[in-house]
């Protein structure tokens, strides 16, 4: 059964186009949270920042073994607060994408109804001479 051009048209401003823009939004939403890294940082959290980590001595030498265990701390502390710094920089873009996303989704849907509101006041004012 064939469908009028006006029925065509509405299905794909509606349903097929407001689909499209939905999953565009979901796309940079997962864009901003793979390119900051956000779900490997929090799995990875606790681990050396780059894997730098100094062996332990075999012998029970307590400078060395001091040293291996500062270093240790040390690389981990700074993967924490690197980490930290990526993870919320990751939510605060999401956030951003998130609020966006929703209103470029709700302006897309109300474009059609706000276009004809305009070129019905447009005409109102034209034809009456006021608003």
């Amino acid at each position: 059964m064939e469908q009028s051009t006006m029925v065509l048209f509405v299905r794909w401003l509606f349903v097929d186009s407001t689909l499209h823009v939905a999953k565009t939004w979901l796309f940079f939403l997962k864009f901003g949270m793979d390119i900051f890294s956000v779900p490997l940082s929090l799995r990875t959290f606790w681990y050396p920042w780059r894997r730098y980590m100094t062996g332990y001595p075999r012998t029970i030498d307590p400078k060395i073994l001091f040293e291996s265990l500062f270093g240790n701390i040390m690389s981990r502390g700074i993967g924490m607060i690197l980490r930290t710094f990526f993870i919320l920089l990751g939510i605060i873009f999401d956030a951003f994408i998130f609020v966006f996303g929703l209103a470029a989704l709700a302006l897309w849907v109300a474009a059609p109804f706000l276009s004809l509101y305009m070129i019905w006041a447009g005409m109102k004012i034209y034809f009456l001479g006021h608003v």
